[in-house]
């Protein structure tokens, strides 16, 4: 199955949008990822199945003021928006986790390109496991291990 998806930048973007551009396409066709549900993702100039947002914090809120917040990424229709303060520096949550940065961001692109798939929250499983990917990792890791990657059971979509 071929994705295609457009990226574009919302507000003032400090952060190298080539490497974001890179690292995104990297993560969303990861044998690890949603490639495991036999889809290659392409970037495309314009249009495409979803665009994928690099956005200023405060420019997040401007794609659903109840749905996005300036704090963290979130999923708007066909607007995968990834927060730049986040991807610059993850979450406390998520470092006090003794998570990597590059493991952040394979982290927020699977899960925010999840809701995108289809895929609504989901809560840890128990203590010590790993998260799944659609848990809000971000704001806490509820005593599961973070885990940028879709889980077996997380890997289906109701979109491609």
């Amino acid at each position: 199955k071929k994705v295609t998806y457009s990226v574009e930048t919302r507000g003032l973007i400090t952060a190298d949008l080539a490497e974001f551009k890179q690292q995104s396409n990297a993560t969303l066709n990861d044998a690890r990822g949603w490639s495991q549900l036999d889809a290659t993702f392409t970037e495309v100039i314009s249009g495409g199945n979803f665009t994928l947002v690099l956005a200023e914090a405060s420019s997040v809120p401007v794609f659903s003021p109840t749905g996005c917040s300036s704090t963290y990424s979130c999923t708007v229709g066909r607007y995968v928006i990834i927060n730049q303060d986040r991807w610059l520096g993850a979450t406390p949550a998520w470092n006090g986790g003794g998570g990597t940065l590059r493991d952040y961001r394979h982290m927020v692109v699977n899960h925010e390109t999840g809701h995108w798939l289809g895929h609504g929250h989901q809560s840890c499983g128990g203590a010590g496991q790993l998260a799944p990917v659609m848990q809000q990792q971000s704001i806490d890791l509820q005593g599961c291990t973070f885990n940028p990657w879709p889980l077996p059971s997380e890997l289906w979509s109701s979109r491609i």
